[in-house]
């Protein structure tokens, strides 16, 4: 904007000069070339856009069908495994050892299935035998025999995976719980024939593979490349075989679910699972702040339902591309703007009123292109660490978590780590100053019953200050939580706390900074073979936005609390704390409860822009006011009288925060320190001697050209920074 100002005050000269046309037609061509390019950027803005939206389809398509085709191969070996043992148990006759010798090399050939039975008719094993059912349990390696636990002959809802397949013939059996084993099963049963004799031809008996709820989950995860999404898997009845909510496995059904959603998308999509379309929809969940992509299909080797639901955000990140973008839409549509302008006031001479017709544009176009540099960096999201996991909002994510980590213990050939569900609530919380920050509340820890007095019970807090002299981690209630119908009990122990936190905060972009308290948890002893893990079970709701874990009544000045959640970390140490164990090295996991605050920009402005604002306001004043005169002490006095302003206010920024960073609100005092020494030459310069440039409409030009350069100043830094 300050060359067209000036150019404008010069085009009578430049007329003269024989050269006016040639640089009118030079403007319009540019003009013209920065049109074409807005065009173009705008094309290519909805070019990337929509292949984005392509890419994230593709990559939620790709997995869909990945995921589909890994269940389809198990089933169909598991079908075909199924049908040649039972052929063979219909042709050959076989004792109880080799039976159950059979059934347990077959089950171990299965990494994914928990066990193998072979169930017999009333007396077909053995005339003195009335049944005879051994079932191995590959995780225990035991035997269990069924006819000792219940009479499986009988119909009912726990004996379809028998009934059901002598009636109807080798089929997928709906989700039941056995109450032999007292699991969630899911099963898939061929049966066998006598081979000869009266009854040549009938049932004898039935093969069945059994996949525990549990089993069929983490083989869900891992085929899984959503981090953070949700699977359902739907049986031919429609009940639900893998749910992120374990409640609606065996006991509820799609019917269910499309009646309670509150998403008109995610409904169609529950239909759809029904019709067994393939497809997806979206829709916006408000919880989680992101779009949900939900893709349907059917696994046509079992009539099974599909849906698999991914977070956006999840698939891919586009913040920072969207936004430079937008800034060089902004730029470039500026730019036109200045050159429409140079060619409408460049017709004749600028007088006064044009000349600050001009300089209010000026101002007001690099505002605006300063606000919205502002804007987009204030409204950026946090990302997450490359060492960390995505936010743990729901048990879908957490149990592919603790399936990563188990897989981790067997490649180290190490005992897995037992789970211990983690909740902390934090009902106080203050600064104590740019980097300590003070929390005290209430922290449980849920530990199964048989290994309680095993390990050390309790956490700490990594991050603590070794300064605090007041910290305090007591326990405050221990309870027996007994065990239900499929859930184990559990010891419940709760700890009150009150501790100052030594956290590694960034203040470099104060005030679009976002201070992110993250909260680290460990258990109180390395030797301990435990992983602390959220109990995201202790809350009401999950979701980032729903900010459990924290106090409402928490207020902190100038700050805002956005958003919690949990996540991992998987750390590295350069050393094994002298346990020798190579485990406690490399990819070690870490319990994260983090608290994502927002500057409130109005306090930061009141308290250190202001000042500025003020201060250039009173220069532009003197500037105004100011007229040819010998005295020019006044001047002087006056604009060390602005300086001495700033530079305490500047002194009470770098008080405030604490850091070796240099702060993005310096440079508004920079920018003024500049505009200071800039007015001062100009006011003893004007004052002093006859020079054109300021002598012209007394000193105008500068007046015209001081919050523009000012703005230029901030608009600079700000692409430097934030582009």
């Amino acid at each position: 904007m300050v060359p067209s100002a000036c150019c404008g005050v010069g085009w009578g000269y430049v007329r003269g000069m024989g050269v006016f046309k040639n640089i009118k037609k030079a403007l319009m061509i540019l003009g013209g070339v920065l049109i074409a390019l807005f065009v173009f950027q705008i094309a290519e803005y909805k070019s990337f856009k929509t292949d984005i939206d392509d890419s994230v389809i593709e990559k939620g398509e790709t997995t869909t069908a990945l995921f589909k085709s890994e269940i389809e191969n198990l089933l169909e070996r598991v079908e075909t495994e199924g049908a040649a043992l039972g052929k063979l148990f219909g042709e050959k006759e076989f004792t109880e050892d080799e039976i159950k010798d059979l059934i347990r090399k077959t089950s171990l050939e299965f990494e994914e299935i928990r066990g193998v039975t072979a169930c017999y008719e009333p007396y077909a094993f053995a005339k003195d035998t009335k049944l005879f059912c051994p079932y191995y349990n590959k995780s225990s390696g035991d035997y269990l025999m069924i006819e000792d636990s219940y009479d499986y002959t009988v119909k009912g809802p726990g004996t379809a995976w028998y009934t059901s397949v002598v009636e109807q013939g080798q089929k997928w059996v709906d989700p039941y719980y056995g109450s032999g084993a007292q699991e969630w099963f899911i099963d898939y049963g061929v049966p066998f024939y006598y081979s000869d004799g009266p009854k040549k031809g009938q049932v004898r008996g039935i093969i069945d593979f059994s996949l525990e709820v549990g089993d069929f989950k983490r083989l869900v995860q891992r085929l899984s490349v959503g981090k953070t999404g949700y699977t359902y898997i739907s049986s031919a009845n429609e009940t639900f075989i893998s749910h992120p909510d374990e409640g609606f496995i065996g006991l509820k059904n799609l019917e269910a679910m499309i009646a309670q959603s509150e998403f008109p998308n995610e409904r169609l999509g529950f239909e759809a699972m029904r019709g067994g379309s393939a497809g997806h929809l979206s829709y916006w969940d408000a919880a989680s702040e992101d779009e949900i992509l939900f893709f349907h299909d059917q696994i046509e080797t079992s009539g099974w339902g599909l849906g698999l639901a991914f977070f956006r955000n999840d698939l891919i990140n586009a913040q920072k591309p969207t936004h430079r973008r937008f800034i060089n839409m902004s730029l470039t549509l500026s730019l036109i703007f200045v050159i429409g302008l140079a060619l409408y006031f460049g017709r004749d001479y600028l007088d006064r009123q044009e000349i600050e017709v001009l300089s209010l544009i000026a101002g007001v176009l690099l505002f605006a292109n300063v606000f919205l540099v502002g804007a987009l960096q204030h409204s950026l999201k946090a990302e997450i660490a490359d060492n960390e996991s995505p936010p743990i909002v729901a048990n879908s994510a957490l149990d592919a978590f603790i399936a990563q980590q188990n897989q981790r213990a067997e490649t180290l050939k190490i005992d897995p780590p037992t789970p211990i569900p983690t909740g902390i609530y934090v009902e106080r919380m203050d600064f104590e100053d740019s980097y300590n920050v003070n929390i005290g509340g209430l922290v449980w820890q849920k530990y199964p019953e048989s290994l309680v007095d095993d390990v050390e019970v309790g956490l700490r807090f990594p991050q603590m200050s070794p300064f605090a002299e007041a910290s305090f981690i007591e326990e405050s209630y221990r309870e027996v939580i007994a065990g239900k119908e499929g859930v184990e009990g559990y010891v419940l122990v709760g700890s009150e706390f009150r501790v100052t936190l030594r956290l590694n905060l960034e203040y470099k972009d104060y005030p679009f900074d976002k201070r992110h308290l993250d909260i680290r948890l460990s258990p109180m002893s390395r030797m301990d073979n435990i992983l602390l893990v959220p109990d995201l079970a202790g809350y009401a709701a999950t979701g980032r936005s729903k900010k459990s874990g924290i106090s409402p009544d928490i207020k902190l000045t100038g700050n805002e609390i956005v958003e919690t959640y949990f996540n991992f970390s998987i750390d590295d140490y350069a050393t094994d704390f002298g346990f020798n164990r190579s485990g406690l090295k490399q990819h070690v996991p870490a319990l994260h409860f983090n608290v994502h605050q927002k500057r409130l920009l109005i306090n930061a402005f009141v308290t250190y822009l202001i000042p500025i604002l003020v201060s250039l306001c009173l220069i532009y004043i003197l500037i105004l006011a100011c007229r040819k005169t010998e005295e020019r002490q006044g001047i002087i006095e006056s604009m060390a009288a602005f300086f001495f302003v700033l530079i305490f206010s500047h002194i009470d920024l770098r008080k405030d925060i604490e850091t070796a960073d240099l702060i993005f609100m310096e440079y508004f005092y920079f920018a003024t320190y500049l505009m200071i020494i800039l007015s001062t030459f100009n006011l003893i310069s004007y004052t002093k001697s006859q020079t054109s440039l300021f002598d012209f409409n007394d000193n105008q030009i500068y007046r015209a050209i001081y919050f523009p350069i000012f703005l230029t100043i901030l608009f600079i830094v700000m692409l430097i920074k934030f582009y």
